[in-house]
Formats: structure tokens, C-alpha cells, sequence
């Protein structure tokens, strides 16, 4: 296939920019937490992240039931997000609301003012469930986000909030996939961003498994799941490609010494418009409020967790010196 015929999408996983990465953002600037791949993610046709926190002004709390962790970050942050060419920010989880009502509406109109779009939340219900749609060439992608836990974030008819959806739901379950059906017909790839699972889940669960098999025969092309802080197996789906957690992009969390979160993944799928063409996977590493290539000893991590993984849900991996490649196992 001609490679004029192909865009790529590059996906990763939870951006926060709260806390730590906050206060280095305003010692060393908004460039400083990314620059180190910002090559490899300016350079994809579409770059798109799950923003796990609210950008904004407030330091105002969320009014509902009390959290234990609430990530805020400062307007300045958002530059973070121009600098290293993000199209997109899925909104849809458990952060979105940290810093309450007028911190989300805040963040929209910033996110907006620098042309970074967004979907699964908003100013009510119809909004959050809003897709958004790139045209890159001749390729059409749409987009729609959803979030399987915090249940008090959820927008309403007259309420700001995320796209909550309680997959032990028949009826919210189905909504969803008819909003993936009806996407489908707009576009040649749907793409679903879902904050799904516990975090650190060592395994993808049945329910999962089958709620992304019923999204590919509803007209899913990609399914990019998030929330686990770590990465997990990529499943192919026929033509379509199932991330089950592309884990972490950049942070201040502390790090696991057996559950290794600051080694992850960038994702980059190539798409003709037809189909998924390409899984391939760059080796991140997670330093303090900064993220690099992978060190020789990282990459040698992630290579044997990722190839077990893969493994675990029918899918192999072929490796270089930069990319992992994610096969079908036949």
C-alpha cells in the first residue's frame, strides 16, 4: 500500500499534569516534561492523550464526596500539550472534575482557545456524549470517550460532567454502542477511549474482553482503553486493534518496583481507509514530571512484560531497535 494512502495515529496514556509535573512546569517551563519525545509525537498525522487532571485557574475542590487524590494544574500546562502536537484530550475519568464545576468549564474554553479537542465531558450529557471528527486527507476518524468508574461525576440532562457508563448496565451499555453504530456511518475509523478497569490490573477481566468484542461488531476500528497506570496486551480483533491500557505518559507518581509504572508505551496505529494497517509500540520511560526514551535496561523490561501480555490476549510481538510491532499470533 502507498504510504500517501495511510495516516498515523499516535496514542498514549494518562497525561497529569497536577502536583509535582505542575511545579516543575513553572520552574523549567511547559516544553521541559515531553521535549524528549516530542519528535516521535509531533510527527504522527493525529496525537491523542487522556488528560488525568483539570487545567485551571481554581484551586477549588470538587464539591461532591470527598477523593483522595485531586490533580489540578495550572493554565501554563496546557502549552504542555500544544508544544508536543496533542489533537485530542479524552476527558472521560476520574479527574475531570477535581477541581469542581467551574474548573471543568474553565478547561474547556482553554482547551478550545488552543484548538486541542475533546470529548467525554461537558456542560451536560448530550455534550460529553458528543464525538469529534478529524479529517486527515482522505481518511475520516471520529472519536467518542467514555468512563466505567466514578459514578458522581456523571453528566446530566442539566449537569456538567463526564461520560459515565456502568458497563453492568444493559440499558447504558447499549446507548453507547448505538452511538458507535451511528458514528461509524460518518467515518472510516471510530475510535473508543474508555478509563476503564482498576488500577494496576495485572489482567484484562472477561467482562472487558467482551464488552471491546461487542464495540469492534458495532463499528469500533480502535478501541484505546486507559486507567490502569500501566500498559497491557494489545488484542487484533479481525481488522481492528484493541489497547486495553496504554498505561502513562507523564506524572509524579511514585514508582512500583514490581509493577514498573514508569515503563510504558507510545501506540501508533497506521490506518488506510479500509482498516487498521500497523500496531506499533515506543518504549517510554517516566522519570519525575518528565518522560524520555527508554534506557537499554527499561526497553529489556517492557519488551519480555509487553511480549507476555500480548501473549496473554492471542497476540505476538516482532521487535527493532526503536518499535515494537504487535502481530496476530497466526
Amino acid at each position: 500500500m502507498n504510504q500517501d494512502d495511510t495516516i498515523d495515529l499516535l496514542l498514549s496514556g494518562d497525561t497529569m499534569l497536577g502536583r509535582g509535573v505542575n511545579r516543575v512546569i513553572r520552574q523549567k517551563g511547559p516544553f521541559y516534561p515531553l521535549a524528549s519525545i516530542a519528535s516521535i509525537t509531533n510527527a504522527a498525522a493525529l496525537f491523542f492523550t487522556n488528560l488525568e487532571c483539570v487545567i485551571t485557574s481554581s484551586d477549588q475542590k470538587y464539591s461532591g464526596p470527598d477523593k483522595v487524590f485531586y490533580f489540578h494544574a495550572e493554565p501554563e500546562a496546557v502549552e504542555t500539550l500544544t508544544q508536543a502536537g496533542v489533537d485530542f484530550v479524552s476527558l472521560a475519568n476520574n479527574h475531570t472534575l477535581d477541581a469542581d464545576y467551574t474548573g471543568l468549564m474553565e478547561m474547556l474554553e482553554l482547551l478550545e482557545k488552543e484548538q486541542i479537542k475533546y470529548a467525554g465531558a461537558g456542560k451536560n450529557l448530550e455534550e460529553a456524549s458528543q464525538p469529534v471528527i478529524f479529517n486527515r486527507g482522505d481518511i475520516k476518524v471520529g472519536v467518542l470517550a467514555y468512563c466505567d468508574h466514578q459514578n458522581d461525576f456523571a453528566a446530566g440532562q442539566n449537569r456538567e460532567g463526564i461520560r459515565y457508563v456502568d458497563i453492568s448496565d444493559a440499558g447504558m451499555v447499549s446507548d453507547m454502542l448505538s452511538e458507535v453504530r451511528k458514528l461509524s456511518e460518518q467515518v472510516d475509523h471510530v475510535v473508543v477511549s474508555f478509563h476503564w478497569q482498576a488500577n494496576k490490573a495485572r489482567f484484562v477481566d472477561d467482562e472487558y474482553r467482551n464488552l471491546a468484542s461487542e464495540l469492534v461488531n458495532a463499528g469500533t476500528s480502535v478501541i484505546w482503553g486507559h486507567s490502569p497506570h500501566h500498559f497491557q496486551g494489545v488484542e487484533w480483533m479481525g481488522h481492528s486493534a484493541v489497547i486495553y491500557s496504554s498505561g502513562g505518559l507523564v506524572d509524579d507518581y511514585a514508582v512500583d518496583s514490581n509493577f514498573r509504572n514508569d515503563y510504558q508505551l507510545l501506540f501508533n496505529l497506521t490506518l488506510s481507509d479500509q482498516r487498521v494497517e500497523q500496531i506499533q509500540c515506543f518504549p517510554i520511560e517516566l522519570k519525575y514530571s518528565q518522560t524520555l526514551p527508554a534506557s537499554s535496561q527499561a526497553r529489556q523490561w517492557i519488551e519480555t512484560r509487553f511480549e507476555q501480555m500480548c501473549g496473554e490476549v492471542g497476540s505476538r510481538i516482532s521487535k527493532d531497535d526503536e518499535w515494537l510491532t504487535v502481530l496476530p499470533s497466526d
